[in-house]
């Protein structure tokens, strides 16, 4: 059971990714590169999805605000943190979680749809980032900013663990990559470049 309060629900999902529509409720949650989960088969599993895009939809009270010479203060207060703006993202699916086990291949099934989202705890993101198998699944994502995105995700797994631990993961992280892309050396040090930014 999560201990931590759900960040939105499902609205659409594939065994590829799953999209949902959230409440912000954290200065940095979610994140992109954050790695988040939804139940799936009935509550049997969790998809666990890595976020590649976070928007703000279309809205009508935000654009006439926006227009106007100098909206108040308490309008713009209210439409950033009172009013629900309907925000959505976007994630990857990299894994699943079944029995207490992490997989790191696509699940049997996608998330049910409205099935609550929620972050990966700390202890979650390291014991599912023990592994990076998943690389391969976020390297093959058509038409995604995948090397950022692998950067984001892995400084995120850096910080979930003790910090006499990160700059090892990081390291053994950076020579996955090496591994994965040792065909295109300027991608590769654009992303190990990236792997070191904070």
């Amino acid at each position: 059971m999560p201990t931590s309060a759900p960040i939105g629900r499902v609205t659409r999902c594939s065994i590829q990714g799953f999209d949902g529509g959230i409440r912000l409720t954290h200065p940095d949650r979610p994140s992109f590169g954050a790695l988040c989960k939804a139940a799936a088969q009935q509550g049997a599993s969790d998809v666990i999805g890595l976020i590649y895009d976070i928007n703000i939809q279309d809205d009508e009270l935000a654009r006439q605000l926006a227009a106007a010479d100098a909206p108040a203060a308490e309008l713009r207060a209210d439409q950033q943190f009172v009013r629900p703006i309907p925000i959505e993202i976007r994630t990857l699916t990299v894994g699943f979680v079944a029995g207490g086990r992490f997989e790191q291949r696509l699940p049997p099934q996608p998330p049910i749809t409205l099935a609550e989202i929620y972050p990966l705890e700390s202890e979650e993101v390291r014991q599912f980032t023990e592994r990076l198998d998943f690389l391969t699944l976020v390297l093959a994502a058509p038409q995604l900013p995948v090397d950022h995105l692998l950067a984001a995700c892995l400084r995120q797994a850096a910080l979930a663990r003790p910090e006499s631990a990160r700059r090892a993961f990081l390291i053994d992280a950076g020579r996955a990559c090496a591994r994965l892309l040792a065909g295109d050396l300027a991608r590769l040090n654009q992303l190990v470049q990236d792997l070191g930014q904070p």
